[in-house]
Formats: C-alpha cells, structure tokens, sequence
C-alpha cells in the first residue's frame, strides 16, 4: 500500500497575520492607557477635590395680596365697637361680601377681641400674612401638597430659593370654590380638521 504523501502545514495568508498583529498592538495600547489613567500620581491635574452640592436655601413665603384701605387696619371701625358674636346676614357694612366657605362665619377665623389678627382654633393669634396656618386647619390635606409645589404655585430656581405663594394669592378667603368652568367639546381628528378647512373654503368661495 502506497504512503500517503505528506501533508503541507496551514499557512496563513500574509494579510491575517497583519490583521492580528494590529488588533494585538491595539489590545496593549488599550491596557497601557487604562493601567496609566488609574495609576497617576496624587498630584495629577485628575484629582478633582470632591465639591459637595449647596445646601438647600430656606423657602420663602411671599407677601399676601395687599389689605384695602378702606377696610384695613380692621381696628379703625371696631376698637370701640361691641362684639355681637351672633351669626347673621350683615347689612350695614361689608354687606356687599359674598361668605361662601362652608359654615364658617366671620368670627370663625377673625378674632374677637383684635380684629387686625386672627385666631386658630385653640386661640392662636395669627397675622394676615400667616393666614395659611389657618386655612391648613381644615385643608391639612392640601399641607403637604402645597410644600411641595404639587398645590398652589412654587416659582424660584431648582436649586435656589423656593418661593411659595400664600392660599389668598390664588383663594378668595370668604369663598375659595373656583367658578366650574365650562366644559369644550372634544378635539377633532385630523381628518375631520382638513374636510372642515376645505368645506369653508369651498364656502368662501362660493360667496359673491
């Protein structure tokens, strides 16, 4: 039986061995920059000292709307004036203010003894411009809500003041409910918009 004759070694082609050649001499490169980036000196310009963030700035409240003269400071027409504490429809004066705030009566948030103040429910007094504490009394759902921007209006910057706007910036105090609104129709499809726009101008342009 005849020897096989012998089989010649695989050789690769000249271009494959460049190939990886490169891609080998690529792979070191690789691994020597890494090993110099985490291998710096301390001194190196990469070491950024840590630089934590500002501390947050305390909220602002702003300033309620202002008073009208005519009826504030409240003491000028009821220092010496009695208190008649009876719940009633008034008809000298403020008979032209709309109270619809639930069963509250003027008494209820106006304190009786200092009528330029008001009072909580255990008798705090409190200023005007603090009337959120009161009205958070029986909307303390509203509180938490109102801190974080979701109720009312927050303006300021992200990462600066936060300003809060007061309940009357935005409430009337003696009636609050906002008017309902009417409702509008719903929004067109595309379609229907275009056979609308072509229909009046057909219109248009049938009109002498």
């Amino acid at each position: 039986m005849a020897a096989e004759p012998p089989r010649d070694r695989y050789r690769p082609p000249p271009y494959q061995l460049a190939t990886w050649s490169l891609i080998g001499l690529a792979a070191l490169a690789v691994f020597g920059l890494a090993s110099v980036r985490t291998r710096h000196p301390p001194d190196h310009s990469r070491d950024y000292p840590p630089r934590p963030l500002p501390a947050a700035a305390e909220p602002v409240l702003l300033p309620p709307p202002e008073m009208d003269d005519e009826y504030f400071p409240c003491s000028d027409c009821h220092e010496d004036e009695e208190t008649n504490p009876a719940v009633r429809e008034l008809e000298e004066e403020h008979d032209d203010l709309r109270l619809e705030h639930g069963d509250l009566w003027c008494l209820h948030c106006h304190d009786s003894e200092d009528r330029d103040v008001l009072h909580l429910t255990n008798g705090a007094r409190v200023q005007f411009e603090d009337s959120w504490q009161l009205c958070t009394q029986c909307h303390g759902e509203k509180l938490a809500d109102w801190r974080a921007g979701v109720h009312g209006k927050r303006t300021g910057h992200w990462r600066g003041t936060a300003e809060y706007w007061p309940c009357v910036r935005c409430h009337d105090p003696h009636a609050p409910r906002y008017r309902s609104l009417e409702p509008k129709p719903p929004p067109l499809p595309p379609e229907q918009i275009v056979r609308s726009g072509r229909l009046r101008m057909e219109d248009e342009r049938e009109e002498p």
